[in-house]
Order: structure tokens, then C-alpha cells, then sequence
């Protein structure tokens, strides 16, 4: 048996909700990335998962790196083993709290990089991908205080991803993303406070209207077979007819309708925010076309701060060892 095995896994960037898909639907991206290293040898004692290191130009900023370690855990225990070290090396390369999935990346990347090592140096079964997916949900719950699969899961299958939870039992769709699809970014330079994500939850309803669910059950279904079936027009205009969730995280969100409105301006086929904001995400047609709307964008939001405008592809390809 080998003393000592390490993998090195990269997830990208992804964008949660695309407006009508509330916890639903989630577009990986190669916008940014986190790297996670995991390093498992045997110990003889109790089990042990530490961090080595954390960089990367939002090491600071991300207030630490409990989401890998928990997802690591989280492995650790559906697959039982027990009685090994495991240390993890983690790059932020992805924004904290821009609404891009900073802490599913980092969770994500690290179920992938501890359960290959385990195989690796113990020969212990891979999991399936709704196995690592559930495992990295319950690392970006130590975030985001409830686990999100629907980032998670975008970054480790890659693509465009369809969740839903039913008698305890987690579903994961995967699409193809549309062919020439693009994308614009708005991402502000500062980001808010701690617990963001928890405060945008916190401003939706409780409690919703028979009438109310049946509205947004087909604005979400509309959106899923639009983006299944390739038509990124039909995507876009089904991505701004939420009117439940987007509009209350809207008005919370700096420039939010100056933004959309430019992007709309210069070709956008639709616009929302990218998780829970505060960056924006619309869909184009071409590189061209996205740089024009991310330029717009940025444009638009600066009286309110500094922001960036970045273009991106969807990231296809599940997430693997380098």
C-alpha cells in the first residue's frame, strides 16, 4: 500500500436559478475556478481532516475553506472509512459572495479529490455522481446554511444541470448546453456582507398560493425545455418571467434594473441574477455578442461601484483529476 496519495481537482464557476429555476437548475461556466488538493495517507488512530493551505486571490476574502473540509467529511462517512489523514490545499479562484458558487466549487472540487485519492490508496468504490453531489451538499451547507445541490451538482457533472429532491431521494438531470451558446457576466468588485445568502433567503415568501406554484412550476418547466432544446430565445425571455423570487432579490440588488436593461439594449437574449446576486448573468449568442453586454453591463452599474464585465462558455465536461 502506498504511504501517500494526492489528487488535484478544478470546478468552475456556476450560476444557480437562471431566474425561473429556483433551486432547480444551475449553469457551470468557465468564468473562474477553485482547486482543491487532497492528500490521504493511513493513520492508525482517529480519523483527521485538516487544511494545509489556502490561496488564491480570494483566499482572504473567503473567510476560510469549511466547505472542502466538510464535503471531505462528508465523503469520508458514506463511503466509512475511517482511520486515515486527510489534508486538503485549497485555491479560491472563484469570487465569495457574488452569486457564482464560491463555496459549491470548493465543496464540489474536494468530495471529487478525497473520493478519487480513497480509490487511489485504499481502492474504496467511487461514488456516483448523486453520491458526490449529496457529499458536496453538505459542505456548501456550512455556508450557505442549507445545502444548494444545484451548484454543487453544475460543477461536478459540468453543463447545465436540473435538480430536484422527492422522499429523500436527489435526481440530477444533466443538458447539453445550447450550441454557440455564450454568456455575460456584470460581477461586482465588492462583495456583501457575511451571510448573504442567508439574508436573500430570508426575503422570500414562506408560504405560496396553489395559483402561485402552478405559475412558476411552468415558467421553470418552460425554461428547462428551452435550454434542452436549444433555443436560446425562448431561454431567455423564460429566464425574466419569474415573479416570486427575482423581483424581491431585485430590489435589493444595486443597479439590478439599469444592468438588465442594458444588457437587453445591447442583444441579450435574457437576463437575472446569477444565484442570489449581487452578479448578473445574461445569455448571448456569440462572443461577440456577450463581450457587447458584459461592456453594456458594466457601463451601466457604474454609478453604483466598481463591477467587471466578463465573458464565458458553459463548461461542459464533468469535473476530473488533472
Amino acid at each position: 500500500m502506498a504511504w501517500e496519495e494526492c489528487v488535484r481537482v478544478r470546478a468552475p464557476a456556476s450560476s444557480a436559478n437562471l431566474g425561473s429555476g429556483f433551486d432547480a437548475i444551475a449553469l457551470a461556466h468557465d468564468s473562474f475556478y477553485d482547486e482543491v488538493e487532497a492528500c490521504v495517507s493511513p493513520r492508525t488512530a482517529s480519523t483527521l481532516v485538516y487544511l494545509e493551505s489556502l490561496e488564491g486571490p480570494y483566499a482572504i476574502e473567503s473567510g476560510g475553506a469549511t466547505t472542502a473540509l466538510e464535503a471531505a467529511r462528508a465523503i469520508l462517512e458514506r463511503l466509512g472509512v475511517g482511520g486515515v489523514r486527510v489534508s486538503l490545499s485549497v485555491y479560491k479562484g472563484v469570487p465569495p459572495g457574488r452569486g457564482l458558487g464560491s463555496s459549491g466549487a470548493s465543496a464540489a472540487a474536494a468530495a471529487v479529490a478525497v473520493s478519487e485519492a480513497l480509490h487511489r490508496l485504499l481502492g474504496t468504490p467511487l461514488p456516483g455522481w448523486e453520491e458526490l453531489v449529496e457529499a458536496a451538499g453538505r459542505g456548501e451547507a456550512a455556508a450557505a446554511g442549507a445545502p444548494h445541490y444545484d451548484n454543487v451538482a453544475a460543477s461536478i457533472l459540468g453543463g447545465i444541470v436540473v435538480v430536484a429532491r422527492s422522499h429523500g431521494r436527489l435526481t440530477v438531470y444533466k443538458i447539453k448546453p445550447p450550441s454557440g451558446m455564450h454568456i455575460a457576466l456584470l460581477v461586482p468588485g465588492a462583495a456583501p456582507g457575511p451571510g448573504k445568502t442567508r439574508a436573500m433567503r430570508s426575503i422570500l415568501p414562506r408560504s405560496i398560493t396553489l395559483g402561485e406554484a402552478s405559475a412558476y412550476a411552468s415558467r421553470a418547466a418552460l425554461l428547462a425545455a428551452a435550454l434542452a432544446s436549444g433555443d436560446l430565445v425562448a431561454a431567455g425571455k423564460a429566464m425574466m418571467m419569474d415573479e416570486l423570487v427575482e423581483p424581491r432579490r431585485a430590489r435589493l440588488t444595486p443597479c439590478y434594473e439599469e444592468a438588465v436593461a442594458a444588457a437587453l439594449n445591447a442583444g441579450a437574449y435574457g437576463a437575472s441574477l446569477s444565484g442570489a446576486g449581487p452578479s448578473i448573468i445574461a445569455l448571448a449568442g456569440g462572443e461577440a455578442a456577450a463581450r457587447r453586454v458584459a461592456d453594456a453591463m458594466r457601463e451601466a452599474y457604474t454609478p453604483c461601484g466598481d463591477a467587471v464585465g466578463v465573458t464565458a462558455r458553459p463548461r461542459e465536461s464533468p469535473i476530473k483529476p488533472l
